[in-house]
Order: C-alpha cells, then sequence, then structure tokens
C-alpha cells in the first residue's frame, strides 16, 4: 500500500533566545532522501518564532542551479504561510525521485523576518544548507568539515512511496547533530539496506542527558530540554542511536546554574539506564567520548560511568575506538579542538556501529 513515509528529516533546534533576523532570505537545502516514489512533501517548521513566517517562493529541483524547478505550494498557495508555533506539510508535488539521488529546496522571504527554528550541519554528504541575505539570490552550497552550515524552518521531506522503511532516529548532542556519524552510518544505510531504513536527526547541540539547557546566557538556552525528555512518539522509530553524556560533565564549568548540577557517576549511569528502558523503541548509546576542556574530576567521572556501561547489551564502546595513550581524542578523529570529531571518526565509528546493529540483529 502507497503512502507517505518519512524520505530524509532533520529537526530545527530552539534558537528563541539568539533568533536570526534577517531583510530578505534566500536559502538553499540539499537532501538525499532514503526512498523512492513519484511524490514529495516539504515539512516545514515555525514552533519557536514570534510571528508567523511569510515565504513568497518555493522551488524543488533535482539541480542545484535550479534549472528546471518545480513551485512548491500550500493550500494551492504560492506565498507559503508558516503560522506562529505550528508545523506543515505543503501540498504533494509530482515528482519521480529515487533513494540517494540529491534534491534541492530553494526558499524565499522578501520581508524582514526572524527565524528561530534553525538546524545545522558540518557534515555535506546526505543534508547541506547555504543562505544570503538577498531575495533573489541562489546560495552556492560549500563544503568544508571544519565551517558550520545553518538554515531555518525546513526540516525534510515526505515521500509519497509503496516502501515501509524502519526510521533510525539520530539523536543526543553535537556530536551526532554535526553529522558526521549520521552521515556516514546513513550512507552505509543507503548501501546495504535500500529501501529499508530511513533517517531522521534530532540532535541538538550542547543538550545534555539529565538536565535542561542552563539559561543563564542567550546561547546556552539553545542547548534544549534533556535526551531523557526527548522520547520519540509511540511507533514514530524503529531504533534511537545515542551520543551524550558528555556535556553533563562539561557545562558546570561554563554556566552558574550547571555549576549547581554537578552529576555523579552513579546519577550519570541511571540516566543512561533510563535512556534504555524507558523509550518506546529500542536505544544504542555510545559510552562517553573524551573532551580537551574537562576537568579532573568530571574525567574521572567520565571513565567510571564508562566502565560502568561497559558490559551493557545495548552501549557501543564508541569511546575506546577513538582515544590514543593518555585518553585522548586521536588527532586523525577530531575537528581540532578536542571535542568534535570530524569525517574520519564518524566514518570509523559508523563502520563498527553497524557492525553492532548486526550483530545484535537491530536492524
Amino acid at each position: 500500500m502507497i503512502s507517505w513515509q518519512l524520505g530524509i528529516m532533520q529537526t530545527c533546534d530552539n534558537f528563541a533566545t539568539m533568533p536570526f533576523r534577517i531583510e530578505q532570505l534566500a536559502q538553499v537545502v540539499a537532501y538525499t532522501p532514503f526512498l523512492s516514489g513519484n511524490k514529495v512533501r516539504l515539512v516545514l517548521s515555525n514552533l519557536y518564532g514570534e510571528a508567523d513566517l511569510y515565504f513568497d517562493e518555493i522551488y524543488l529541483s533535482k539541480e542545484e542551479k535550479f534549472h528546471v524547478k518545480h513551485q512548491v505550494t500550500y493550500l494551492k498557495q504560492k506565498q507559503v504561510v508558516i503560522r506562529r508555533g505550528h508545523k506543515l506539510q505543503t501540498d504533494p508535488l509530482t515528482l519521480k525521485v529515487q533513494a540517494g539521488e540529491k534534491l534541492y529546496v530553494w526558499m524565499k522571504a522578501s520581508r524582514k523576518q526572524t527565524y528561530a527554528d534553525v538546524a545545522s550541519t558540518y557534515a555535506t554528504d546526505l543534508i547541506n544548507a547555504s543562505y544570503g541575505q538577498k531575495f533573489d539570490y541562489c546560495p552556492s552550497l560549500r563544503v568544508n568539515e571544519h565551517q558550520r552550515k545553518s538554515w531555518f524552518s525546513l526540516e525534510g521531506i515526505l515521500v509519497w512511496t509503496k516502501h515501509k522503511p524502519k526510521v533510525v532516529e539520530f539523536a543526543g548532542d553535537s556530536l551526532m547533530e554535526m553529522g558526521f556519524v549520521s552521515q556516514a552510518l546513513g550512507k552505509l544505510f543507503l548501501e546495504e539496506y535500500p529501501q529499508q531504513v530511513t533517517y531522521l536527526n534530532t540532535a541538538v547541540s550542547g543538550s545534555r542527558l539529565l538536565y535542561d539547557c542552563p539559561t543563564d546566557s542567550p546561547l546556552l538556552a539553545t542547548y534544549g530540554q534533556s535526551l531523557l525528555k526527548r522520547k520519540p512518539k509511540p511507533n514514530s522509530v524503529a531504533l534511537s542511536i545515542c551520543f551524550c553524556g558528555g556535556n553533563d560533565l562539561l557545562l558546570p564549568a561554563y554556566s552558574s546554574q550547571a555549576s549547581k548540577q554537578v552529576v555523579t557517576p552513579a546519577e550519570l549511569v541511571a540516566g543512561f539506564r533510563e535512556l534504555l528502558t524507558s523509550w518506546p523503541n529500542p536505544v544504542v548509546s555510545s559510552t562517553i567520548l573524551p573532551a580537551k576542556k574537562i576537568q579532573a574530576q568530571s574525567e574521572a567521572t567520565r571513565l567510571a560511568v564508562n566502565q560502568g556501561l561497559s558490559s551493557w547489551s545495548q552501549i557501543f564502546d564508541g569511546a575506546k575506538l577513538l582515544v590514543d595513550g593518555q585518553g585522548k581524542l586521536k588527532p586523525t578523529y577530531q575537528l581540532g579542538d578536542g571535542l568534535h570529531i570530524n569525517q574520519a571518526g564518524g566514518n570509523l565509528l559508523a563502520q563498527q556501529l553497524l557492525a553492532f546493529l548486526k550483530t545484535n540483529s537491530l536492524l
């Protein structure tokens, strides 16, 4: 039976405390859907903004330069309005799409608006984005793993398809949101499980496992709810893969509020146990990766937590793969800040994660 299925999606973060105020917006977002079908819809978001958002024109194309493009409408109107506090799905657009074939979305807004629904990536193979502040501008996409690529109010693509894929959620903090792990594993899914698995990235940079974001600075307030509060809806996800826990150890050194939320090994282990047992779908989580700026007490906590998790069947020991003899991230696998992995690190983790998922019959 043919139905609407998630082709590829990355949810927007809440930037209400650090919104983007833009005179005119033109953004291009490239997606690589995981499903083939003959119709598509876009998912647009304005959950966090203070006013309705107006997009004069939205186009979809199979070409980055939009030489051939298709108008996207909502309620049969060319101007698409996203009401404050809402999401919407655009009208169905008849277009034959193939899994693994890139689609490009060009969104244009002529009026000055404030955008608080923000998504971003560093990896660029599955999702990439660029924006400019001129209405008639078609931004060029960049490929640079050291540079953040952001976009606004667009979460992904639905495909009208005969396939019934398993939705794999990539959850947690920046180690997932940046895209290096999820992209590498997603590309393996496309190769080894075509039309059987699709991609959902819900990770939020800076988020913690146990506590909501601190609110003592605008940036910290974008870090969102604790991962334990971000459970998928029942029957919406087949498997969640998480990287988390590192910010529970890091943030007390950067926030007066978080400094009162120093976690013990027992509290973090209990948090991981709740994560693995209380969600409505199977969950796999990595051990906590090291961080260059972590304090000595927090590093001792990290090591104790990882030791406590090491024998759990749903725990993947990502930290062991990437550390050197001093317990730090190997330079080969990180961006140079001692905290965030690069694409080489993501590739290694993805290869071992896929083997872990196969061994444990999770796909």
